[in-house]
């Protein structure tokens, strides 16, 4: 072949293409006529058509006729639709103070979950935290019957070594170059994927949520740490070895407390959970809770708002930083920094500009997160990438017997 040629693509490859083309329209958008998804993708009908006869065969999608149709004259087109529960992944979001374990349907509906709070004390290790995923897995997929599982998708509060996911530090977990992985890998004998919890927030919310139609956009995620994700030319940044976009460990105060990372004036040492406790007590509240906090700032109550608009500068200092840096179009705030943002959001543009020189100050949307359990979302959505870079593959899962259901590996 002549140097810089191309071989043309084969039938086969160019079918594949075209089937994950498809489902993944369906994953995104549900039910679609064949002239959508035919004006969706640029197939041709006749396409379209055998591309949705393969995934009929396949078991994953349905036709049907949709009702609002059956009185009109002439002959009314087909909806595609996603057969609900043929297949499903399991997603997990490791939490400092829970874990959720999930059935996720294709389409993002949560089909099934199992949570558990971490009691003070509990052994919240690596080994212990896979052993009770593991058993919550195979119980969740024991109860989806028939359903077929493609995967499991895991949400963790670390940096993540990819593709290999290793929790390489976790420090509000305790964990440090943790195989959780494989871990998972070898209880469950399946597919796992990890990724950071704000990755994968941002991953649910760029999908599903608020952040779709942007191609750069920041995510904050604020929970007893506080995480970053970002996307820039509509693709995830993830860095050299994945760690990009720890937004909590940006210096906002260079004589500040020192942070549990070694550094001082971290983000997350004025904006994290921890931080706005703190905050609240040093304003004479007493036991304050989050949840309480905010709501009395809603009310009107002036202490607490004043707590929270002192967190929205705080916040707007440090992403005046990431604005700096990486340009977006938009941030969203997630986690509980979408209710701060959402009861201060002058504050986090008072912090914002006045980060900002005069020349960068071009306006950046503000934006509360949408999706419900992004992080899990997101952990689903990454599951799923498998399934739907190669639909077939479900042929080779059913023929092989590699799933079962009612064995859960």
């Amino acid at each position: 072949m002549p140097p810089g040629a191309r071989s043309a693509a084969r039938p086969e490859q160019i079918r594949r293409h075209n089937l994950s083309v498809v489902l993944r329209h369906l994953h995104l958008h549900g039910a679609l006529s064949r002239p959508e998804l035919a004006r969706l993708t640029g197939l041709n009908r006749s396409t379209i058509g055998a591309i949705v006869g393969d995934l009929v065969e396949l078991g994953i999608v349905t036709q049907r006729t949709p009702s609002h149709s059956r009185d009109k004259a002439g002959r009314p087109p087909y909806l595609v639709a996603l057969r609900p529960g043929a297949v499903h992944v399991v997603a997990v979001d490791v939490d400092v103070t829970q874990v959720q374990v999930a059935t996720v349907g294709l389409s993002g509906t949560v089909l099934d979950r199992v949570v558990w709070k971490h009691r003070v004390g509990a052994d919240r290790s690596a080994d212990r935290t896979a052993d009770r995923v593991a058993a919550a897995a195979r119980d969740l997929t024991a109860a989806a019957g028939d359903s077929i599982r493609v995967g499991v998708g895991v949400s963790v509060p670390a940096m993540i070594d990819n593709p290999q996911g290793i929790a390489v530090y976790a420090p509000n977990l305790q964990w440090s170059n943790a195989p959780f992985g494989a871990l998972l890998r070898a209880r469950l004998a399946d597919h796992v994927v990890v990724g950071n919890d704000a990755d994968l927030a941002l991953l649910a919310e760029h999908r599903r949520g608020v952040a779709a139609g942007f191609s750069n956009v920041v995510l904050v995620l604020g929970r007893v740490g506080v995480g970053g994700g970002v996307i820039i030319g509509g693709d995830l940044l993830r860095g050299s070895r994945g760690y990009a976009g720890e937004i909590g460990h940006i210096t906002v105060q260079a004589d500040g407390p020192v942070c549990h990372c070694g550094n001082r004036g971290c983000l997350e040492e004025y904006v994290g959970e921890d931080a706005i406790l703190r905050a609240a007590e040093a304003a004479g509240i007493d036991s304050p809770e989050l949840e309480s906090l905010f709501r009395r700032a809603a009310d009107g109550d002036e202490t607490c708002l004043d707590v929270v608009c002192s967190v929205g500068q705080w916040l707007g200092r440090g992403l005046s930083n990431v604005a700096h840096v990486l340009n977006p179009e938009a941030i969203v705030a997630d986690g509980h920094l979408a209710e701060v943002l959402r009861l201060a959001e002058p504050s986090v543009r008072i912090g914002l500009q006045r980060g900002m020189v005069t020349i960068g100050r071009a306006p950046i949307t503000l934006l509360q997160g949408t999706v419900r359990d992004a992080s899990l979302i997101g952990a689903a959505e990454l599951a799923y990438e498998q399934l739907l870079t190669a639909p077939d593959l479900l042929g080779t899962l059913v023929h092989k017997g590699s799933v079962d259901p009612a064995a859960g590996s």
